[in-house]
């Protein structure tokens, strides 16, 4: 019986976007793929990602030269920058269990010595770390908590993604996880990854050109830092289903919620300062009815009704106004994601079924 398999080409991205965004996007799209393949009951799935790079694509791809070699390094070096957090713990405005779970990892690390040291627990874990999983939409809150987490300990913190962490120049994606992982070691300091899931998503399986390679390297080579870390990282992410299993048994996971009706009045009422120009008839326990939203959006909606009221010369800020932003906000949105399911292994089960519809028509499928 011959195998299953179809051939995808999807070529030609505008160079204007950006070589790290075509970066992560191409990354996505094998992700993606390799998910319907698995969820499917696809043998062979012949994706070909073409970006279109302003300059030669292998020049800029595999990094041959010394010019390419030096300007790696030289951007290399303004990739990650060790700060200060911006919140603390007071400023979380989120489930009691969520509190209760970062204050407890919190209070682990600082025990750390005496379980490890004094009690002998080294002998079996030689590396103790903290390794957490932010999980949930976005706007939840799991940047300031990671903030947040960094300041309770009275540490410094790393924010990086998966678009600064891949690299246009082939091989460099491998290094740059190594070199993270020192710098945060070296600084002591909270290393935050946003985008997880490009970084921490199942490893792509019939591997045939370069950049799959790449990807699949840099994964494995995230592996053995995470395993020989002494410090405390945090992922990010909304798309946790698609972690391979190997990351998920060596993380520690808390789920970030849409804030509840009680969670969004604390939230308006956080964030609609004293200095504003308030109308006496801004009413939060009428605006925290307004359903799924996220702290995010709240912040955005008082930004917008600010600007709106300073740009029109209003007397103040009224209640109209700030329900309107909050609802333009909530259309803005859907249009953006549509009303569907998100993205996962339900929109993955359409698109394979569609890809499934393109093979029974063909006549034949040619196993190459």
């Amino acid at each position: 019986m011959k195998p299953k398999c179809a051939e995808i080409s999807i070529q030609n991205f505008p160079a204007e976007i950006g070589e790290q965004k075509q970066s992560l996007l191409i990354s996505k799209l094998s992700m993606l793929f390799n998910n319907l393949m698995n969820d499917n009951g696809l043998d062979i799935l012949d994706v070909h990602v073409h970006a279109k790079y302003p300059n030669d694509t292998k020049t800029m791809m595999e990094g041959n030269g010394t010019q390419n070699a030096e300007k790696s390094e030289s951007e290399k070096k303004a990739l990650f920058l060790v700060q200060d957090p911006h919140f603390d713990f007071t400023q979380l405005i989120l489930e009691d269990e969520t509190i209760k779970e970062l204050d407890y990892f919190v209070k682990s690390e600082s025990v750390n010595d005496r379980v490890f040291n004094e009690w002998g627990l080294k002998k079996i874990e030689p590396f103790p770390k903290l390794a957490l999983n932010f999980h949930g939409s976005s706007g939840t809150g799991k940047t300031m908590a990671a903030h947040a987490l960094a300041n309770r300990m009275g540490k410094k913190i790393i924010l990086a993604s998966y678009a600064e962490i891949e690299s246009k120049y082939h091989g460099d994606g491998p290094k740059n996880v190594k070199k993270l992982f020192a710098f945060a070691s070296e600084n002591n300091a909270v290393l935050f990854i946003d985008e997880a899931d490009s970084l921490l998503s199942r490893r792509l399986t019939n591997v045939t050109q370069g950049s799959e390679q790449a990807i699949n390297s840099m994964r494995s080579q995230l592996l053995i830092e995470i395993e020989r870390f002494n410090g405390i990282v945090v992922f990010a992410t909304n798309l946790a289903e698609n972690y391979d299993g190997a990351f998920v048994t060596r993380i520690k996971s808390i789920k970030f919620n849409k804030p509840t009706q009680e969670l969004r009045k604390k939230l308006w009422e956080s964030m609609l300062l004293d200095t504003l120009p308030l109308n006496p008839d801004v009413d939060t326990e009428k605006l925290s009815a307004v359903e799924d939203v996220c702290g995010r959006d709240i912040k955005n909606a008082i930004i917008r009704t600010a600007q709106k009221t300073a740009i029109e010369n209003f007397h103040d800020i009224t209640h109209s106004v700030l329900e309107e932003s909050i609802k333009d906000i909530i259309k803005s949105n859907q249009g953006i994601t549509g009303d569907g399911p998100s993205p996962g292994k339900v929109d993955n089960r359409v698109l394979g079924n569609k890809i499934r519809n393109a093979l029974r028509r063909k006549k034949k499928c040619p196993y190459r």
